[in-house]
C-alpha cells in the first residue's frame, strides 16, 4: 500500500500544476478579402546604381495597402493580431511597414509572423492603410516572387 501513495500524491501534485495553467490562447486566420494593394505588382530596384563586392546588394520596393480585416467574430475580446509572410523562394525576402496608428508598425521574413495589434477588438472591421517596403538580396533574387501575406488572430477562452 505504500509504494501506491507516492505515485498517486504525485499525480495530485501534476493535476494541480495544470489546473493553474494559463489557458492557451486559439489562432484563427482572419478574414481580409476586402484588402486591396494599389499596386499587385511592385518593381524591385538596386538600392545602389553599381552593386559590386563591398557594395550593397539590397533590391528594394514599395507598395501601398490599404487594409481591411473582419473582425466581427471577435468583437469585444481581448486580441492578437498578427502579420505573417508565407515562406520566400530563395532569399528571404523582409517586408517593413508603417502605419497610421491603429496598427503597429513592424517587420516580417518570409516564414515568419510579427504582432500588429494586442487589445480587445471594438469594431467588426479594422482598416488601416500602411506603406510596406520589401528588400531582399539582389543576387539571390532570381525570378518574380508571388508574395502572400496573411493576418492571424489569437484570442482567450
Amino acid at each position: 500500500m505504500k509504494a501506491a501513495r507516492p505515485a498517486l500524491a504525485l499525480t495530485a501534485l501534476l493535476t494541480s500544476f495544470a489546473a493553474l495553467s494559463p489557458a492557451a490562447a486559439t489562432t484563427y486566420r482572419v478574414d481580409d478579402t476586402g484588402t486591396v494593394v494599389n499596386q499587385p505588382v511592385t518593381p524591385m530596384r538596386w538600392r545602389q546604381f553599381v552593386p559590386g563586392r563591398a557594395g550593397d546588394n539590397t533590391v528594394e520596393g514599395n507598395v501601398t495597402v490599404s487594409l481591411r480585416l473582419n473582425l466581427a467574430a471577435w468583437l469585444n475580446r481581448q486580441a492578437r493580431i498578427y502579420m505573417s509572410l508565407a515562406p520566400t523562394d530563395g532569399e528571404q525576402m523582409v517586408a517593413t511597414w508603417r502605419t497610421q496608428g491603429r496598427l503597429l508598425p513592424g517587420t516580417v521574413r518570409g516564414g515568419g509572423r510579427t504582432l500588429v495589434f494586442e487589445g480587445v477588438v471594438r469594431d467588426q472591421f479594422l482598416e488601416e492603410n500602411i506603406l510596406l517596403s520589401l528588400t531582399a538580396d539582389g543576387r539571390a533574387v532570381e525570378r518574380p516572387q508571388s508574395l502572400q501575406f496573411f493576418f492571424e488572430i489569437e484570442v482567450s477562452p
